[in-house]
C-alpha cells in the first residue's frame, strides 16, 4: 500500500509548522512529532520554493528572520533514515564484463575480427 500524495493544505502545514522552528536540530529534538511528520517538516523547508534569492544553498520560510543552510536541513534528514535502518538490499548486482573484444593500440576494428578469427580456426 502506497501513502496517499499529500494535498496542497498538508504541503502548507508542514511549511508554516517548519517556520515555528529556528534550526532543523529542533524539528529532530521535538517529542510531539513522530519520523514521518518530522521527515514532513523538514521536506518542506527544504523546498527550492523557500531558497534565498541568490542564495541557493540556503532557505528562509516566510515570517522568518533566519536563514539555514541546506546541507543542515539534509543532514537532519539523513539522520532520520539512519535512525529507520538500512533498506533492504536483496544482494549486490555485478556488473557484466563487455563481451566486445579489446583492441590493441592502433589496431583497427577490422585487424581485431581478422585476429579472433584465426584464433578461432
Amino acid at each position: 500500500m502506497s501513502i496517499p500524495a499529500m494535498s496542497m493544505n498538508e504541503i502548507h502545514a508542514n511549511s508554516l509548522l517548519a517556520s515555528t522552528f529556528s534550526h532543523p536540530r529542533e524539528v529532530l529534538a521535538n517529542p510531539f512529532l513522530d519520523a514521518l511528520q518530522k521527515r514532513c517538516v523538514l521536506a518542506a523547508w527544504a523546498s527550492d520554493a523557500f531558497a534565498v534569492e541568490g542564495q541557493p544553498w540556503l532557505r528562509q520560510l516566510p515570517g522568518s528572520n533566519a536563514q539555514v543552510r541546506i546541507g543542515d536541513i539534509l543532514a537532519a534528514l539523513k539522520l532520520l533514515d539512519d535512525d529507520d535502518g538500512a533498506p533492504p538490499c536483496p544482494g549486490r548486482a555485478t556488473i557484466p564484463k563487455s563481451r566486445r573484444p579489446i583492441r590493441a593500440v592502433g589496431q583497427t576494428a577490422l585487424e581485431s575480427r581478422r585476429r579472433l578469427a584465426d584464433i578461432h580456426v
